[in-house]
């Protein structure tokens, strides 16, 4: 079974205003908010990955470093379509699309 993970965090019954950049949406109680497999990133019940914490950390500690180190600017005004096969790309930049 293939769950869409990219259809889920976009339905509107679990986030508000899903297609907008929030990240605000995953602050301090964020899991009270949603149903408990609206979101998953690591997978869910028994078979959730072993390393969800230590990612969890290790993603918020290299967003601080890449953060304070690099200017991020837009390449173009071009719009970005995703596609999304296994992984979830955008089109035109994998030679797919």
């Amino acid at each position: 079974m293939v769950i869409d993970n990219y259809a889920m965090q976009r339905d509107e019954r679990f986030f508000e205003d899903p297609e907008r950049f929030e990240p605000e949406r995953f602050a301090k109680g964020w899991e009270e908010r949603i149903p408990r497999y609206a979101y998953l990133p690591f997978g869910g019940g028994p078979r959730v990955c072993i390393g969800n914490g230590f990612a969890m950390m290790e993603a918020q500690l290299i967003l601080a470093t890449v953060a304070q180190k690099w200017k991020r600017a837009l390449e173009s005004e071009e719009e970005i379509k995703p596609i999304q096969m296994l992984a979830l790309r955008p089109a035109g930049r994998c030679g797919r699309g």
